[in-house]
Parts: C-alpha cells; structure tokens; sequence
C-alpha cells in the first residue's frame, strides 16, 4: 500500500513540474522558396518523376563535414525539409519548365544521386545536388536522351539556412541546364522521338 500511495505521490509531483521541464524547440521547416523564372521551352516534356535514393527520402536536411570524413552523413537537427528533396525539386522543376505551349509526349524523369551540404572547412561550405535527367518516350520505355548533372553553389554561412538558400539557387541553375539541354534536344529532332 506504502508503495502505491509513493507511486501516486510521484506522479502527481512531476505533473505539477511538468510545465517547468524544457520543451524540446521544434524543428524550422524549409522549402526551395516560391519564386522561381519560367522558361519558355518550344516542345515541354511531362515531368513525370524525381526520384531519390532511401537517404534522401525523408525530411532531414543533410550535409557533411568533408573536412573530418567524406563517408559520414549528417543532418540539422533544428532544421527540417517541408518534404522530401524529391518533391520539392519536382514542383520547383515543373514552375520553371512548364509552358502553356502543347504538351510533348515526352516524359521527363529526374534521378538524384545528391542533394546535401558539403564543408569544406568549418566556415566554408557548398551545396551539392547531382544526378542523371532522362528523356522517355511515350512508351515509358525509349531513352530519347540522357543527361549527367553535378552542380556545386557556395553557401554564404556555415548553417542549416545557408545551406538551404545554396541549394535553391542551385535548384534554379539545375533548371537553366535542363531547359538547354531540351532546347538542344529539340533542334536537333530528338523530341520526334518520344512519339515511339
């Protein structure tokens, strides 16, 4: 009975302190930002997947102290992405790529490999986002053309809101190469292709 009564002593003390006990801070959310330039394409593929690999599935911000280890990932634990790089990057890409022109019957699909903020030396950093844009048939099958990208913008702080901002103007760089290359892909006849 004596340990019942110590039981229920405890648990209404720790009620009473509870209020007083710190509050774990909530995490900030970050997204790519809304402002974004669209450009003008003759012939606008689908943009019909980003994908990503596991790590990069969830919310975490993520960099790397390259200085200390180029294998170790880490992530802000006050600082969290609205939702995963994939979909960001999937609605950033679509507001600079899309047109009011007809719809080609290509399919645009963006594969990331990286998507993460690398230092160099602890007040120096970079963000990092790589991988391969490929151009798809109608089919879902025909591999009309393929692109590698890996680009590198400097970061003006050494925290989680540098980074995010290094990584949306990286965002923006990555859209101006894929508009090339498509205005490429176009003058050269490729888009014919996706029809097959």
């Amino acid at each position: 009975m004596k340990a019942l009564w110590a039981s229920a002593l405890l648990s209404i003390t720790l009620a009473a302190c509870g209020p007083l006990l710190p509050r774990s801070p909530t995490p900030e959310l970050h997204d790519l930002g809304s402002q974004r330039a669209a450009r003008p394409l003759a012939r606008v593929p689908v943009l019909t997947d980003v994908r990503a690999p596991n790590w990069l599935d969830g919310t975490a911000i993520h960099y790397r102290l390259a200085y200390e280890s180029e294998t170790r990932r880490r992530s802000y634990a006050l600082s969290r992405w609205a939702a995963p790089p994939a979909e960001l990057l999937s609605v950033a890409l679509r507001r600079m790529l899309d047109s009011p022109g007809a719809p080609s019957t290509c399919r645009l699909v963006v594969e990331l490999d990286e998507f993460i903020q690398v230092f160099e030396q602890p007040q120096a950093s970079a963000a990092l986002i790589s991988g391969v844009v490929t151009l798809v048939g109608a089919n879902g099958r025909t591999i009309v053309d393929r692109m590698r990208f890996s680009l590198t913008e400097k970061a003006t702080g050494a925290d989680a809101p540098s980074g995010v901002a290094a990584l949306s103007r990286g965002v923006d760089a990555l859209g101006v190469r894929i508009a090339d290359w498509l205005d490429r892909a176009e003058a050269e006849g490729l888009s014919r292709r996706c029809e097959s």
